[in-house]
């Protein structure tokens, strides 16, 4: 039963570890997206800055900010597909944890039987040893 047990734990971990793994690739996506986010935001601020400072009219600055403000959309887009991805991963992040425990108890509690089975053989033990002693005694003595 210990190696179905040990198999077992095995592999949860390995399936805990590896959604762990992918939980962390989705929150560096998250991150990569914020990060171009805010890139995005700061271009448009410094080309506001340069047709603000400017006397001429930039026709294209308008398309420039069209084309920002769908890529900033896109990107909204695809955070609020990755943060459900994560949050489905967490859940099953949490359910591999529980999994994994389950085994991890039984695990222990079969330690604890093996442990109690010895204490009770060498108990078993010990007494037939003082019991033969006994005997001896007695048939000295008699």
């Amino acid at each position: 039963m210990t190696k179905g047990i040990d198999g077992m734990i095995r592999l949860h971990k390995w399936q805990l570890d590896e959604k762990r793994r992918q939980l962390t690739e989705l929150e560096t996506m998250r991150d990569d997206l914020l990060a171009r986010k805010e890139q995005l935001a700061q271009q448009l601020v410094s080309e506001q800055e340069k047709v603000s400072n400017s006397q001429i009219i930039d026709i294209s600055y308008a398309n420039f900010a069209t084309a920002i403000a769908q890529r900033q959309e896109k990107l909204m887009e695809s955070m609020a597909e990755i943060e459900a991805s994560i949050e489905d991963m967490k859940d099953q992040v949490s359910e591999s944890f529980k999994e994994l425990k389950k085994y991890e108890v039984v695990e222990q509690r079969e330690r604890e039987r093996q442990v109690a089975k010895e204490n009770r053989r060498q108990q078993a033990d010990l007494d037939e040893l003082s019991i033969q002693m006994h005997r001896r005694n007695n048939m000295r003595a008699g």
